[in-house]
């Protein structure tokens, strides 16, 4: 029929004969293993502990390197340690020293560092009557092995005052070889005179040393003398030495006496020729008597009257020579005068 489609059909699948599918191509052999290049057998003793061993050494090796690496290091910050604890142990003890002195603890200073020689230390309460030092503080620290020096600063009425002080370690512990103790000068006391803060005697046998700090002599006074009232300063430093000044005046009724004697001494000398004071001159006494010399074997006691004329046409100043014998409670037993304008000439009893 026109229009249609041919149609077709397929022939039946035919399978293929056995003998007519070819041979299949051999499989390659097998590669030989040789026996040194097996791995070790864990059945074989000897080669597995070999390989433990091996294993074990390189990574044993690995951590001694390591090790290694690190222990300058880890001593290097040990003796960073060490130098940085003997600093301040050090620091520590000078400033406990120099604080003690601030606190007015004279036996614990002396404790820290002992004095030598034949000398001692004033008692405590003569540190505690003192103006204290000021603002103690270290400045600079410096060791060498077992040796070692603090430098402290402090104020001593108003002026800084900077010493070094020595250091050695004994046993690990720090021990200050430098004291801040001062031997007094009183070599320009006259003899006899004696120098105290409440009450210790200063000018005995062996030197009384002090610390730094202001201190004031007694004022003592005698049935003659008043001794004493001074102000003076100890710094701590051998090279500046402490000399104190010991005022030493009359009591106001013994210049009283002595000027009553001076005046009598000015119109017996009127009336003998060489008189060296203008005759009948008027003439004013100096209100304070001054002490020449005092003799502590002799136990007397040279006062100083001076005066001045005042007619014109030329003032002129003078003095009388007075000197009191003391009796042995210290009391005036005698009195002696001069010739007016004379000092040191022969004397006369006068009272």
């Amino acid at each position: 029929m026109a229009g249609e489609m041919p149609q077709f059909e397929m022939p039946p699948p035919v399978a293929p004969r056995i003998e007519d599918v070819p041979p299949a191509a051999p499989s390659p052999p097998a590669p030989e293993v040789r026996e040194s290049a097996a791995l070790p057998d864990a059945s074989d003793p000897v080669r597995a502990s070999r390989a433990f061993l091996l294993k074990h050494v390189a990574a044993a090796a690995l951590v001694g390197l390591a090790i290694g690496a690190g222990v300058p290091a880890t001593l290097e910050a040990a003796e960073r340690a060490a130098a940085g604890a003997a600093l301040e142990s050090l620091r520590a003890t000078a400033l406990d020293y120099v604080d003690a002195i601030a606190d007015g603890d004279s036996r614990r200073a002396s404790e820290m560092v002992p004095i030598r020689g034949l000398a001692y230390a004033a008692p405590p309460e003569v540190l505690r009557s003192a103006r204290p030092i000021e603002v103690p503080e270290l400045e600079v620290v410096h060791i060498e092995g077992d040796r070692g020096t603090a430098e402290v600063h402090y104020r001593v009425r108003g002026v800084d005052v900077f010493r070094t002080l020595q250091a050695e370690r004994i046993d690990g512990e720090w021990q200050l070889r430098t004291s801040l103790a001062e031997a007094l000068d009183l070599g320009g006391l006259d003899p006899g005179m004696h120098a105290s803060i409440v009450g210790v005697q200063l000018t005995g046998f062996l030197p009384v040393l002090l610390y730094p700090g202001v201190y004031e002599l007694d004022e003592v006074a005698g049935a003659v003398l008043v001794v004493g009232g001074n102000v003076f300063t100890v710094d701590g430093d051998p090279r500046t030495p402490t000399e104190p000044e010991l005022t030493v005046t009359v009591v106001r009724a013994v210049g009283d006496r002595a000027t009553e004697l001076a005046a009598a001494q000015v119109d017996a000398c009127w009336q003998r020729n060489g008189c060296l004071v203008p005759h009948a001159s008027r003439i004013r006494f100096d209100d304070r008597v001054h002490v020449a010399g005092v003799d502590p074997i002799a136990r007397t006691v040279d006062l100083s009257v001076g005066f001045m004329t005042l007619d014109e046409p030329g003032r002129e100043s003078f003095d009388v020579q007075v000197r009191v014998t003391l009796d042995e409670h210290d009391r005036p037993l005698r009195w002696e005068c001069g010739e007016p304008g004379w000092f040191g000439t022969a004397l006369e009893a006068c009272g």
